[in-house]
């Protein structure tokens, strides 16, 4: 039975220093064990992953250079060589561990577990590590490669986590909102002597006294009677700073080893001890997952998102957990997890929005109706589905047959079969023309069909062009400077609002709401933060004048915001050689306007990454 890996090719350059592979053992539809060794980094003894009906996901460390990865199963053995090429972007993510004036830094958690400042550390630096891979992967999923952001290193390239010894005392921490907190840790940061390269980066931070406290007589049945008993707890996100409490972090994995394990952890919390911040599901794994997604949520934010009608930005983050663990089939129900599977957290809509806490109105993970019928279950396993060897029957009797992983199968010798895939967009232009562009990438090569067509269907103009492919790595050039958090006001987390329509790119999404709105996707793609640093003379900044705006790299999104909300109702993306050098306010472009509205907020990104950010009323579009 031959080991395959398919999300990655052998000799493939990736950015980032926790790779996800995606595989199957050939024939096999039972559960097993793979065990994963890289020889180059000298791992004598190696970490086992499940197998679950013939699939697998593991994760291995990598460090700069070739790594030779062997992958174990039975008698089988496969060598696969990954090539760990760092990005040295200008821009990178900083983890910081906050520990108040006199505190120890030790976190909140059971007697039986480590919940040292060091243990901390490592939570955090592998949890940065998961979601840099997460921001990968997802941007693969839209056509854009293994795009990501890059973490700060050691000298030897190992992502670090810092720690951040705060002037700010437990008693008057205590005390604080929030938002009070997020508005002193970004001016304290901003001003300290302790860190460079303050501008370039974004502060990934987390508050080592958050501390729930409830009554012994009471234990809280909704998330706002969690957040009444609990300190130094938030949420927040936006110009350098992303501020998280550390109440779920002894879920958190501390070694990529037991990823696996934290990630299938089927006890539930404690209420009367441990605060629960889990969108209802209250096991370990789901604090896990929806701590860690929405920490990746407000640092989104700080890359200039916004909230979206699905995906990490929304409340997509409680899915995470499904990128890295693989889902059993509906049918089989075996295993420690099995059970009636019933809708992720990112399907039920209007179930999972958010509540406000009402001393100072900052968004909380949770429900507003903690009923029985709201709450969902998981097992805690993520995609790729198999197709079950043989059609077994659900209790209602229909034929259950799951989609197949949106994966390439690799030859013997890992070579990609010579199948081209093909990625389609069709753009409105802002004169009222449409743009259809097709992607066909094949074994060498890349083939990009555009045909635009007038509001009246004639045909303006088609193209075809052929190129081998670019690296996964080569970005564009990023130019504008970047935010003091203090200068900014924070994102809080989002209501689940509806889906909108999108004349834009099909993208299947295979892990539920674990993804990058289509909109966000292609913010990041273009951000600074995504790409290398040109020291060439790029301060042409985006204007607007009246309906107009115009740049001089060329468009590549244009983004219509809700007021007062800042949720993503309509986008344009330009994603061809020759983006537009202007766009034009047009009434009658405008679709999915939310109701009563009086103004927007205009968001557009040039191919360099700068950002124009403006409110308009929608009295100035023509």
């Amino acid at each position: 039975m031959k080991i395959r890996v398919l999300n990655v090719i052998h000799g493939e350059k990736v950015p980032l220093h926790l790779p996800l592979l995606v595989g199957e053992i050939h024939a096999l539809t039972d559960d097993g064990i793979i065990q994963v060794r890289n020889a180059t980094r000298c791992e004598t003894v190696a970490t086992k992953w499940p197998i679950i009906e013939g699939a697998f996901k593991v994760l291995v460390r990598l460090i700069p250079g070739e790594n030779n990865i062997y992958l174990t199963h039975e008698d089988e053995t496969l060598l696969i060589s990954l090539v760990f090429t760092f990005p040295y972007f200008k821009y990178f993510v900083r983890p910081l561990y906050i520990v108040l004036a006199g505190d120890d830094g030790n976190f909140q958690g059971p007697e039986d577990e480590d919940c040292s400042m060091e243990s901390a550390l490592e939570r955090i630096k592998l949890g940065a590590m998961l979601i840099q891979t997460f921001t990968a992967e997802k941007m693969k999923e839209h056509g854009f490669g293994r795009v990501t952001f890059q973490l700060e290193v050691d000298a030897n390239f190992e992502p670090v986590c810092n720690v951040f010894h705060s002037q700010l005392t437990v008693e008057e921490a205590s005390s604080m909102t929030g938002g009070d907190l997020w508005n002193y840790f970004a001016r304290e940061l901003m001003t300290s002597s302790h860190f460079e390269n303050k501008e370039a980066c974004k502060f990934y931070c987390f508050m080592s006294f958050t501390r729930y406290s409830p009554p012994e007589s009471e234990i809280p049945a909704t998330h706002s009677e969690i957040l009444k008993y609990t300190k130094g707890h938030t949420a927040l996100g936006g110009g350098g700073l992303a501020l998280f409490g550390t109440g779920n972090l002894h879920t958190w994995a501390a070694a990529v080893s037991d990823v696996q394990r934290r990630f299938t952890d089927s006890r539930k919390i404690d209420r009367s001890r441990l605060m629960d911040d889990s969108a209802y599901r209250e096991f370990y794994w789901a604090n896990y997952a929806t701590g860690l997604g929405a920490s990746l949520h407000e640092l989104g934010h700080t890359f200039d998102l916004a909230h979206t009608p699905s995906g990490i930005m929304a409340r997509g983050f409680d899915d995470l957990h499904k990128v890295f663990i693989v889902q059993r089939s509906k049918l089989t129900g075996s295993g420690d997890h099995s059970g009636d599977f019933q809708r992720s957290t990112s399907e039920t809509g209007s179930s999972l929005s958010s509540l406000s806490d009402e001393s100072d109105g900052h968004e909380t993970l949770a429900k507003k109706n903690p009923t029985a019928c709201n709450r969902k279950t998981d097992v805690c396993y993520g995609s790729p589905y198999r197709k079950p060897s043989l059609p077994r029957k659900s209790s209602s009797g229909n034929v259950y047959i799951a989609p197949p992983p949106l994966v390439v199968v690799m030859e013997q010798g890992f070579r990609p079969n010579p199948v081209p895939q093909t990625i389609s967009f069709s753009i409105r232009n802002y004169d009222g023309s449409h743009t259809c562009q097709t992607i066909t990438h094949d074994a060498e090569t890349e083939r990009i069909t555009e045909v635009t067509l007038a509001d009246t269907g004639k045909l303006c103009s088609n193209n075809m062009k052929r190129e081998r492919h670019a690296s996964s790595e080569s970005g564009m050039i990023a130019t504008t400077a970047s935010q003091s958090p203090a200068r900014v006001i924070p994102s809080h987390l989002p209501n689940s609002p509806t889906d909108t329509e999108r004349n834009i790119a099909s993208i299947q999404y295979s892990d539920d709401g674990a993804h990058w709105y289509r909109a966000s996707a292609v913010l990041l793609r273009f951000h600074k933060w995504f790409n290398k640093f040109s020291t060439q003379d790029l301060k042409k900044h985006i204007c607007m004048s009246g309906s107009r705006i115009t740049c001089s790299y060329g468009f590549r999104l244009v983004e219509l915001r809700s007021e007062p909300d800042g949720v993503v109702f309509q986008h344009w993306e330009y994603l061809s050689q020759t983006p537009p050098l202007e766009f034009t306010l047009k009434a009658s472009r405008l679709k999915n306007l939310p109701k009563d509205s009086k103004s927007v907020t205009i968001v557009a990104e040039d191919s360099v990454g700068n950002i124009l950010r403006k409110k308009v009323d929608l009295e100035l579009f023509e």
